[in-house]
């Protein structure tokens, strides 16, 4: 009896867990996708202000190209420090198309606030992070893949799946 309980607990740990790192790694996502976004930005960008400074141009050029690799870096850190208590469902394909999907919809919303809104940055980057990580959290169970504890849980307990023992 005292082993059935431990197993639930474990059980759902695991679940609050993976809820999390799916949040965490929509979070990861949104930075890999903006690293290259970044660079682009920043070798094309210059080019468009040089007006006869061209150390300044080439020194904005070079400060973006670090930005981008150490957003890159980050998002690739914090998705494998996440991919340690991602469910197997995660690391479906379709679990990558909609981690992708939020970091895509968070980077807009995050140009459309730093570019067309007079929202502070600080701002802007809370909300669309916090977003981004607070929707792959809520979403996170209800992928096809997350059900598969429940189910087994259920049969566990109509007596169809027998309890692991120790040996």
């Amino acid at each position: 009896m005292n082993s059935d309980i431990r197993l639930d607990e474990m059980m759902k740990s695991i679940d609050v867990y993976g809820r999390l790192a799916f949040g965490a790694q929509c979070v990861a996502a949104m930075a890999i996708v903006a690293g290259p976004i970044i660079l682009i930005t920043a070798s094309v960008w210059p080019f468009y202000n040089w007006d006869h400074e061209h150390g300044r141009a080439v020194l904005a050029m070079l400060g973006g190209w670090a930005l981008a690799i150490a957003v890159t870096a980050a998002g690739i850190g914090l998705g494998f420090l996440a991919w340690r208590w991602n469910g197997d469902w995660i690391m479906e394909w379709y679990g990558y198309a909609i981690a992708f999907a939020i970091a895509g919809v968070a980077n807009g919303v995050l140009a459309v606030l730093l570019m067309a809104t007079p929202t502070p940055i600080y701002l802007a980057f809370t909300a669309t992070v916090g977003a981004a990580f607070a929707t792959g959290a809520a979403i996170a169970n209800r992928l096809g893949g997350s059900r598969v504890l429940d189910r087994q849980l259920d049969e566990r307990n109509r007596g169809q799946r027998p309890i692991a023992r120790r040996r």
